[in-house]
């Protein structure tokens, strides 16, 4: 009896000895596989916001990132009831993510959510939340100070004692040694500020180091004064943050090579480090007295300057610091009009899969919009250097060698759109010198590129819409929208050793040439990419064989955009600052696609193609929106299984329909079937496309129309 107690004690001992063993077993087995997936799971570590005048910028850094995530970007002003889908993130380093948000309102708080998809998991707060606020307009604020200063003497002595809060007023007339100023600072709500005391505005020389100098200092604004100093720089900002220069007249400055109108470097030296914040509003900034560049950018090399030319409009290089804003200016004569985004070339280069780009260069968040460039012998806004979240839109680009340059841009993304590109010598995007490191995050959306009409020769074998060549690295370009109206090759690339170009996107772009093109073979494309690739370098006669060779352009149209080519008065005659709308017929009507967080507010059927949103289904791009009579009251059950029921309210009786778009922007399905009672419409949604097919699971943008007005909105399938 005792042994066999011991036995089933002992038989008890081994079957619990076995079951520890296989649950350790198994234990060990679970905890592996979750930490294998905990070791790929992402979170979202930090979240930085921007809030300018009219846009918002995000950055997200991801942590244990491996290249598999995506986050959606959404927001909504404080006061409305659902979100707008933004713009998809765009990777530009081993950790972190941007994207930016368009067509804000001025001084008003937004709420922003970004959601994190990871098929590894995700960890931590998921959706992360936050809100931001867009700036007020620009205004001086009111002085503490006023000094009234008349002649060289009386400006050093208000110099020598600035306090925060002044305002120094300056009389008619010439200032031979113009503002110097050090180590000096203003506050933010109190800032130094140099203007006129009428309307005229005084002429500020100066010595070989500027005209205006300022270094060291913060918190200052030069409003209303004309600088010319043919001796140093015209306005020069070291080691400066949270300055303004607004309403000025800043030309001819000192000739040579990287000289500039407007100079600001070394962020490192402000206090604090890389604080940024510089703006530039309603300014004239350029050069008059020099040789004239002919229509061939000569005399000389495009980026040499002629006797007597200032290279820069402006130039931002050594590291200048973050958050520049570009707004309303008018550029010319210049080599470059302007350099914002620093240190071309500079090492070190962070690849695509390096980590913490940001803590090596800090510079991002550009924002260049409404400005006029024209008559410069390079390029008119040449990008090159580093950049995260820039913001280029809206801008009119006149006569240059290339209108924009990203050649190299690091890393990303910069949005180019809605700008008005004509009168470039070589390309309306230069992609092509041979630095380290790989260019990327360009995204190329709804301009409108065309290339000047020419006397003499008729046309110029190097001028194409697009070019890309020498042993470069580029990738992940996005061109979608766009109108490329050409003489001779609307894309042109020659690349025959070293380099890549890999991952770009074409579609949905509006092409044209009217063959003006005396090369022997007449290619109206010319495809590069890396040199394995049996495509590289081939020429195409047509849109329809460059479509079945790349797999490009599977939407593309061809066809005259019907543009009016009309100089815009106010311009000298070879400035090529032209209209470049379109008329009734164009194709460009309505043949665009949805762009996430880019064109919601298309007029008539679809988005427009090109930078201008026609008259003929809305109003202008330009025109300020006015206050739409529909109103989303509910979407239900959303997400949805079978069916979802979409209520929408509306003042006025016309046709209304909802365009239901994938997340790639494609058309799904259009519903017109619908109930009305009152001012509500019902409208129902079957979970299928237009030809009855059920379509998969995942998240659909709507976007409702009625007349010349739209709203967007989400729905989310679940089958």
């Amino acid at each position: 009896s005792d042994n066999n107690c011991i036995t089933n004690y002992g038989g008890v001992m081994i079957w619990c000895s076995t079951f520890f063993k296989k649950a350790f077993f198994c234990f060990s087995f679970i905890f592996a596989f979750i930490s294998s997936i905990l070791v790929h799971a992402s979170s979202i570590s930090e979240f930085k916001t921007y809030g300018n005048f009219e846009t918002v910028g995000v950055i997200i850094k991801v942590d244990s990132m491996n290249f598999n995530e995506s986050a959606v970007l959404e927001y909504k002003s404080a006061g409305d009831a659902t979100f707008k889908r933004g713009h998809d993130f765009v990777r530009f380093d081993g950790n972190h993510m941007a994207s930016s948000i368009f067509k804000l309102s001025l001084n008003t708080s937004y709420d922003i959510r970004v959601t994190l998809y990871d098929p590894d998991g995700v960890t931590g707060a998921n959706p992360y939340e936050t809100n931001v606020r867009t700036k007020a307009e620009f205004s001086i604020p009111a002085p503490l100070r006023v000094v009234n200063v008349s002649g060289q003497t009386e400006l050093d002595d208000a110099i020598s004692n600035l306090q925060p809060g002044d305002e120094i007023r300056l009389t008619d007339g010439t200032y031979p040694d113009g503002i110097h100023i050090y180590l000096v600072s203003g506050t933010s709500g109190n800032p130094i500020v140099f203007t006129s005391q009428g309307a005229n505005k005084p002429i500020i020389l100066g010595n070989s180091d500027a005209g205006i100098c300022i270094e060291g200092g913060s918190y200052f604004i030069i409003n209303n004064l004309e600088v010319h100093n043919e001796l140093g720089s015209g306005i020069y900002f070291r080691g400066c943050h949270n300055m303004v220069i607004s309403n000025c007249y800043v030309h001819d400055n000192q000739p040579g090579d990287y000289t500039a109108n407007i100079s600001i470097q070394h962020g490192e030296e402000a206090t604090p480090p890389f604080t940024g914040n510089f703006l530039i509003l309603n300014n004239v900034i350029g050069d008059d007295v020099h040789d004239v560049v002919d229509e061939n950018q000569g005399p000389g090399e495009s980026n040499t300057n002629v006797p007597g030319q200032c290279y820069f409009g402006i130039d931002c290089r050594y590291n200048p610091g973050p958050f520049i804003t570009v707004r309303n200016n008018k550029i010319y004569g210049v080599v470059d009009g302007i350099h914002p985004c620093a240190d071309e070339g500079g090492d070190p280069v962070i690849g695509p899969d390096d980590m913490d780009l940001l803590n090596t260069w800090v510079d991002r968040e550009l924002d260049l919009y409404d400005n006029v460039f024209y008559d410069c012998k390079d390029d008119d806004i040449e990008l090159d250097g580093h950049m995260v979240n820039g913001r280029v839109f809206s801008n009119r680009l006149g006569k240059c060698e290339n209108a924009i340059s990203v050649a190299p841009i690091y890393a990303g993304p910069i949005f180019i759109i809605r700008n008005y590109i004509c009168g470039f010598h070589q390309g309306s995007l230069k992609q092509n010198v041979d630095e380290p490191g790989i260019t990327r995050g360009v995204l190329f959306y709804h301009n409108t590129v065309a290339e000047k009409l020419r006397t003499n020769p008729p046309h110029c074998e190097n001028e194409y819409c697009l070019y890309r060549g020498e042993p470069a690295q580029q990738q992940n370009f996005v061109y979608k929208n766009n109108i490329f109206f050409a003489r001779g090759r609307v894309y042109n690339g020659d690349m025959y050793s070293g380099g890549y170009h890999l991952k770009d996107t074409f579609d949905f772009n509006l092409m044209y040439s009217t063959r003006e093109s005396p090369c022997a073979t007449p290619n109206v494309f010319k495809w590069v990419s890396i040199n394995s690739d049996t495509l590289n370098n081939t020429g195409y006669e047509d849109l329809n064989s460059f479509q079945t060779a790349t797999g490009q352009e599977p939407h593309g149209i061809w066809g005259d955009p019907k543009l009016d080519t009309s100089l815009i008065s106010g311009y000298p005659s070879n400035s090529y600052i032209e209209n470049l709308e379109f008329n009734s017929s164009s194709p460009a009507i309505d043949a665009g696609v949805l762009i996430l967080g880019i064109n919601y507010d298309f007029k008539g059927n679809g988005p427009d193609i090109g930078a201008y949103e026609s008259e003929f289904t809305g109003v202008p791009e330009d025109n300020e929106s006015v206050s739409s009579p529909i109103k989303l009251v509910e979407i239900s059950p959303n997400p949805f299984s079978n069916s979802i029921e979409i209520i929408i309210s509306s003042s006025t009786a016309e046709k209304l329909f909802i365009d239901i778009y994938d997340i790639k922007g494609d058309l799904v399905k259009t519903v017109q079937d619908f109930s009305r009672n009152g001012k509500l419409f019902k409208i129902v949604w079957d979970g299928k496309d237009n030809f009855g097919s059920k379509v998969a699971s995942g998240e659909y943008i709507m976007n409702v129309r009625q007349g010349n007005y739209s709203l967007a909105g989400k729905l989310y399938l679940l089958r």
